[in-house]
């Protein structure tokens, strides 16, 4: 168990969150993105966020009803950028699952295939436990944000490292506050990242699809 929980929190699993960057390129470019102190502040606004209005829906789909869920997370995410990057993620999440983990455990048919529904319910197949899913979207996010952030140009990759471990703490609070919370109680937290990331396809130059 240990060791699948590794291979899918490594950055190689080819899931293709290398190409998002969860709005933090929007920032950027608005220049709300500046340096390392900017990078802190992002990085806690992201984990209450993953909280709030990624996990329950993950957690949902955990529980047993993973279209409901995708649905839930359609409907939710009404930011055109945020949807589309969800869809193409968890569609390639279900790809590389599986691939991984063979057709009888990995494969999961969803209506839209959004990165929280698809990660509860091939983690649920795989019999691994909520609180280690949680924990693991939640590394997931702020990995990938803050690797999106050393190809910004926005920190060094051994400072970087530094502030993941960092915000640690304000993850396991933030895991901690949502653990029993549902689809119907997620919430935004980081107003500022979800409209900077709606005017991502806007931008004059891009590195990542969001």
């Amino acid at each position: 168990m240990q060791l699948l929980l590794f291979q899918l929190a490594d950055s190689a699993f080819p899931a293709g969150s290398f190409a998002h960057s969860l709005g933090f390129e929007a920032l950027r470019g608005i220049g709300r993105l500046r340096g390392e102190h900017d990078l802190a502040l992002r990085l806690g606004e992201l984990a209450w966020h993953t909280a709030y209005a990624t996990l329950p829906f993950l957690g949902d789909a955990h529980r047993g009803d993973p279209h409901a869920a995708d649905r839930a997370v359609d409907r939710f995410l009404s930011s055109h950028v945020a949807n589309r990057a969800s869809r193409a993620q968890g569609r390639a999440f279900l790809i590389a699952a599986e691939a991984m983990l063979g057709a009888d455990t990995g494969r999961v048919e969803l209506p839209y295939g959004h990165l929280p529904a698809a990660f509860g319910a091939v983690l649920a197949a795989a019999g691994v436990a909520l609180d280690d899913a949680r924990e693991l979207a939640m590394f997931g996010a702020l990995r990938s944000a803050v690797s999106a952030a050393v190809r910004l140009g926005v920190v060094g990759p051994l400072r970087a490292q530094r502030l993941l471990l960092e915000v640690g703490s304000i993850a396991e609070r933030a895991l901690a506050e949502t653990r029993e919370l549902d689809g119907t109680h997620a919430r935004t937290i980081s107003p500022l990242v979800e409209l900077a990331q709606a005017t991502h396809d806007r931008l004059y130059a891009r590195l990542f699809q969001s």
